[in-house]
């Protein structure tokens, strides 16, 4: 798709017009209008779904609101957890109470304070909400406390170890209260980051503009971001190597050796913490409705069926982490009592042959990015040997995203961006009611141990707990784990500053002009 140049979008006066407009006029004074505004150009892989941290479940989502919401803590380079609207916190003797101090002078973008009564708000919004999907990250907290305009406590209804890595992530975005009263909030998102919402052209365009009343903004040095929707891997590159953008997300593997190359360009690596996954639907709707959804034996067959490491060589030069967990090799909550199985197509054949069956139809649907065409080619190829006839169903990124969403596939290409600790990536995917768990799948025994798992505080015995927790996932197989992807990002090298962290955002404090 081409894009237009950035000269034939509105002037940055333009644009703060439109946003005043927008939030009421208060945003005017806080955006940049100088005629030589520096835009930063960012080619994203994905469109975003809602830009609403309560309903939004897209990797790209999260990419577009690490420069728009600040949440109450982040992570850092060793995934440890640092201060950001939170200036510090305290846990109780008991576990079960969790006090933030909040920083001082923090504005949301439409002028509207932030304090401990806007977080109360956030938290309880995304609780109560219909369309939430933060419900089963925050279902341990009881409620939230007001100690004083900067002091909130959170009550817990048991121990929740994971709960500042949840508030790391969209659970911990704060949006501005006035703003989310107003039906069409995700359309006109306000929060209280360091760039401010401009305007969405669906698969297209999002841009945002530097919000002057922002606590550090000293340490952004773009006065205005873009993120174009450029979902080809090869194309996004082709472009910042013409000078038309600046950034690339997630460059293909089979591209690094012409970013190494290129004197103009910049290469950054991150090991990641991100997992890509064969989701079956075991329970939602008519889809659920087959061979594969309805016997596990077929799902382990088919995963026998598999060679993860010629996928890794094939498709990805041997760059990332094959494997059949979702929580990487490098995490300690690793699960070492399940090695990765090798391919057997005899052991496949047989356990189809026990279902009476000996073609067993699958229809596998997935972005229609060059990386998941390629995984499902090579898929499609392999487990045909044992009997399994896939057909292919590559969409558009929206119309595939909207159908993941909605449970509406057999199964499916997932890509999950991964988190600092277990929970946020295992609750959401095998809680009956996890915000992930689109394919509907529900065992009892399994949300027991990861219940289990966040209310304990002692590492080894939290360990123990996510063995078990494997031991049972891989064995009903509601999701084939294949891989975990590293993180690879080019950039022009006229950009400094940029730092990729293993969840793969793109975090844009002190990236800036080369000057």
């Amino acid at each position: 798709m081409q894009l237009a140049s950035l000269r034939k979008y509105p002037s940055p006066a333009a644009i703060v017009l439109a946003t005043s407009m927008l939030v009421g006029g208060i945003l005017a004074g806080t955006l940049l209008a100088s005629a030589e505004a520096a835009t930063l150009r960012v080619a994203i892989q994905d469109d975003p779904d809602a830009l609403d941290p309560a309903t939004s479940g897209t990797y790209t989502g999260r990419f577009v609101f690490a420069a728009m919401c600040d949440k109450l803590v982040d992570i850092g380079k060793d995934l440890a957890i640092v201060p950001q609207l939170a200036e510090s916190w305290q846990w109780s003797a008991d576990q079960k109470a969790l006090t933030f101090t909040l920083r001082h002078g923090v504005t949301f973008q439409d002028g509207e304070p932030f304090d401990a009564a806007a977080v109360k708000f956030n938290i309880e919004r995304m609780q109560t909400m219909k369309d939430s999907r933060r419900k089963a990250e925050l279902s341990p907290v009881a409620g939230v406390e007001v100690l004083a305009p900067d002091q909130v406590r959170f009550d817990l209804k048991t121990p929740f170890a994971p709960l500042l890595s949840v508030l790391s992530d969209r659970a911990g975005m704060m949006v501005s209260p006035k703003a989310a009263a107003k039906e069409d909030f995700a359309a006109h998102p306000v929060c209280a980051g360091p760039y401010a919402f401009v305007e969405r052209k669906a698969r297209d365009v999002i841009r945002l503009a530097k919000y002057q009343g922002y606590w550090d903004k000293e340490h952004f040095g773009y006065d205005e971001v873009a993120y174009f929707y450029v979902p080809d891997s090869t194309v996004r590159l082709s472009r910042v190597r013409a000078g038309d953008l600046d950034i690339a997300e997630r460059i293909a593997p089979t591209d690094l050796k012409t970013v190494r190359d290129d004197q103009k360009l910049k290469l950054y690596v991150s090991p990641g913490l991100a997992v890509s996954h064969l989701m079956v639907n075991v329970g939602a709707g008519e889809k659920a409705n087959t061979p594969l959804g309805k016997d596990a034996r077929l799902r382990k067959a088919f995963e026998l069926s598999i060679d993860r490491n010629v996928i890794n060589r094939v498709a990805f030069n041997g760059e990332n982490t094959p494997d059949n967990q979702m929580i990487p090799p490098s995490d300690p909550y690793h699960a070492k009592g399940y090695p990765m199985p090798g391919r057997e197509i005899a052991a496949a054949k047989a356990m189809i042959a026990q279902t009476g069956m000996s073609t067993v139809p699958v229809e596998l649907t997935f972005e229609n990015s060059l990386t998941d065409a390629r995984v499902a080619q090579i898929v499609q190829s392999m487990v045909k040997e044992a009997g399994f006839d896939v057909k292919l169903l590559p969409l558009e990124t929206s119309t595939a995203i909207e159908r993941y969403l909605n449970g509406n596939f057999e199964m499916y290409i997932a890509n999950w961006s991964g988190r600092g600790d277990p929970d946020p990536t295992l609750y959401p995917f095998f809680s009956c009611e996890g915000g992930q768990n689109v394919n509907k799948y529900c065992n009892k025994d399994l949300e027991t141990v990861l219940d289990a798992a966040r209310a304990e505080s002692d590492v080894q015995k939290r360990k123990e707990l996510y063995e078990k927790a494997t031991g049972i996932y891989l064995t009903d197989l509601s999701s084939i784990p294949l891989y975990h992807p590293n993180w690879f990002f080019a950039s022009s090298a006229k950009v400094e500053g940029i730092t990729v962290l293993p969840d793969g955002l793109l975090r844009l404090r002190d990236v800036r002009p080369v000057q």
